[in-house]
Formats: C-alpha cells, sequence, structure tokens
C-alpha cells in the first residue's frame, strides 16, 4: 500500500540519498572557499537541530557565541544555546530541516554574513495517523575567522510561522501572535543584518551563476523584512514583472507592487530553491521553485507525503549586466497545484540535487 502511494511523487528517482551524499555537489556550486566552509556550518548547526543532538555545537560555533530566538529568547555560551534549542515538545519520529534562499558572503578581515530560511517539521506517526507541527523562518547569522577556522559567533532567527499541532511547544516558545507586528519581537534588522549591508563587497569572486540566483534571494530578502532600498538593489530602471491583476513596469511600480503585498503579508515566508540557471555572455536566465510548507491549498498532510518538500509554483528570471552586475529586467511567476517531492528526512537542501544546472519541471518553462 506504501508503494502505491508513492506513485503521487515525482522523479522519485532522483532522490533517497543522504544530505552527505550530495554535499560535494553543492560544494562544487560555489565558487568561494569561505562561502563553501559557512555554507557547511550552516548545514552542521540545522543538522544539530533536526537531531535534536548538539555535541557538535563546540566545533561549529565560537566559545562566547550568542544566539538570538523569537521563539526562546537569548542565550550567551555554547551550554546555554545547546539547553536552549534542545526540542522542549514530545518524541517525535518525523524530523526535516530544510534550507532555502541560501546567501553568505565574507571580508578579508575574517567577518562573514550569512542568510537563510528554513522550513522544519516535527511529527509524530503512530502507524495510523500522523500529528505533524511545522514552523518557519528566517536566520541571519555572522561568522568569524579565528586562528584559521570559521565560527558562527552570533545567531539570529525569527519564526515566520506555525501550523499544525503547536501544543508540542506551547508555553515553551513564543509563538506567532496576531496582535504584534511581525507577529512577534523580532531580532533580525535587514538594515543592520542583511548580507549586503553588512559585507558590500564579498572579499571571493562569484561564478555568474551564482551572482544570478542570488538576485531573487536578495530581492526576497528585502521584501519580506520591510527593506525597499535592497529590493531595488538587484532590479534594471525598465523592470518588468507578470503578477495578476496586471504587469508591472519600471522601479516605481515594481517596488510599490512589493509594498502593498508586505502590507498584507508582513513577513513573508518566499522560499525558494536553485534549479537551472543558463548564462550567455551579459544576459542569463533562470529558473527557481518556490513553496512553503503551510500553504497547502487543497491538500493536506498525510503519513507519506510528510516526506517531501512542497512546491506551490515558481520563477523564471531574466537577467543582464549593467556596468559589471548583474541585475533582473524581466519576472515570471508561475503558480502551479500544490506538488510533493519526495526526500529523506536527512536532506537538508532539495537544491542538493539539481543546484545550478539541471531542469525539473516543464511548467517551470
Amino acid at each position: 500500500m506504501e508503494a502505491e502511494m508513492r506513485k503521487e511523487f515525482v522523479n522519485t528517482d532522483m532522490y533517497g540519498k543522504t544530505q552527505r551524499d550530495f554535499a560535494p555537489m553543492y560544494d562544487k556550486f560555489y565558487t568561494g572557499e569561505n562561502r563553501k566552509e559557512i555554507h557547511r556550518l550552516f548545514c552542521r548547526f540545522l543538522e544539530c537541530i533536526r537531531s535534536d543532538d548538539f555535541s557538535d555545537l563546540e566545533n561549529i560555533c565560537s566559545e562566547d557565541c550568542i544566539a538570538e530566538f523569537s521563539t526562546v529568547g537569548k542565550m550567551a555560551g555554547i551550554p546555554a544555546i545547546a539547553r536552549g534549542l534542545k526540542w522542549p515538545g514530545p518524541e517525535c519520529n518525523v524530523r526535516k530541516v530544510q534550507i532555502w534562499n541560501f546567501v553568505a558572503r565574507s571580508s578579508k578581515e575574517g567577518k562573514g554574513q550569512q542568510c537563510s530560511y528554513v522550513q522544519n517539521c516535527m511529527a509524530i506517526d503512530d502507524g495510523v495517523n500522523l500529528f505533524p507541527f511545522l514552523y518557519g523562518g528566517q536566520f541571519c547569522n555572522s561568522y568569524e575567522k579565528r586562528d584559521g577556522v570559521w565560527k558562527m559567533t552570533h545567531i539570529r532567527f525569527d519564526l515566520a510561522y506555525e501550523f499544525g499541532n503547536n501544543l508540542f511547544v506551547r508555553k515553551k516558545w513564543e509563538l506567532m501572535d496576531p496582535a504584534v507586528y511581525n507577529g512577534h519581537w523580532s531580532v533580525i534588522n535587514s538594515e543592520l543584518d542583511a548580507p549586503w549591508w553588512v559585507i558590500p563587497e564579498d572579499c571571493e569572486p562569484q561564478s555568474d551563476e551564482e551572482q544570478v540566483l542570488e538576485l531573487q534571494f536578495e530581492k526576497i530578502f528585502g521584501m519580506d523584512n520591510g527593506d525597499f532600498h535592497l529590493t531595488l538593489r538587484p532590479v534594471v530602471e525598465d523592470h518588468f514583472q507578470n503578477f495578476k491583476p496586471r504587469g508591472y513596469y519600471g522601479k516605481r511600480d515594481y517596488n510599490n507592487f512589493l509594498k502593498g503585498k508586505y502590507h498584507k503579508e508582513n513577513r513573508l515566508q518566499h522560499a525558494n530553491r536553485m534549479t537551472e540557471v543558463y548564462v550567455d555572455g551579459d544576459t542569463a536566465v533562470a529558473w527557481m521553485p518556490r513553496g512553503e510548507d503551510h500553504r497547502l491549498r487543497n491538500r493536506v498532510y498525510n503519513r507519506i507525503n510528510i516526506h517531501s518538500m512542497v512546491s506551490t509554483g515558481g520563477h523564471k528570471v531574466w537577467a543582464r549586466k549593467e556596468d559589471g552586475r548583474w541585475k533582473i529586467y524581466r519576472m515570471r511567476t508561475i503558480l502551479v497545484p500544490t506538488q510533493f517531492d519526495y526526500l529523506d528526512d536527512s536532506v537538508l537542501h532539495w537544491d542538493e540535487h539539481v543546484v545550478g544546472g539541471r531542469k525539473w519541471l516543464d511548467w517551470l518553462q
């Protein structure tokens, strides 16, 4: 029966390998050694959360590391961070932590700044029924290279949504309060924490493919954090974006559209993934699927599809170089029926399977 139910998943032959099997492919995509190391550290940190085993923190965080979570408050030092991040709910036999929108920058002075969205699932499968708790949010972290080794020195996390059986953590975490702007007192401030403001120029060169895909992440970071100077940076003056009820032309129209979305749904979780990017001289096109785990439309989670990543649409991004910098000149938003793609629960990145060079779904054309 379970094998039959798995037929609802697409491209299952691409999946089933663990995060560690695919890490070399993801590392190969990044051109900078600092970005690779920061990426590895962040993956190891999230694996601590997924496994609820924090014994590796001493190899990830500096001794004086500070962590600020909108859910559990401020912690200083590795022992306190480990205690604060320990899962407070019931024993769960389904545990997932997944990464979107990863960006990292580093400076010649040995400083690093990194941001990412995460979408997590803690669920109980009792063999008959599924009891899931899903939550998503944003990390914005600082790093330092000390004695030749990168370490996390300041961790910031803001919850963006929680969905399902939040009784698992109620009265133990600060959850979303509809009466408070952003749902809680935010610990991330874009103007002070966004990698593009903290480190305006990366000390390591990026490939064209990296730069093109990062444009969308930069735009989304600004949009979801109400930083509309940041949303203007990655687009050209005559930018065009299609979106119902009409198309949006030029920077003014585009930025007002984003402000309108933010006004209705502040702290959105615009989770994008990297699939394919083609660069041809000074022009490029990229395909980037999108999915938020709590926005399933007419679908529901069951014991099978809980082991998946959700896709509800995608973006097709056209970019060109202006004065040596890549910028978006056109974007198409595609909305599709909710789709589940099976992954092993230990996989941290959907991108690990297709990052930067493998076509995924026809509807992204």
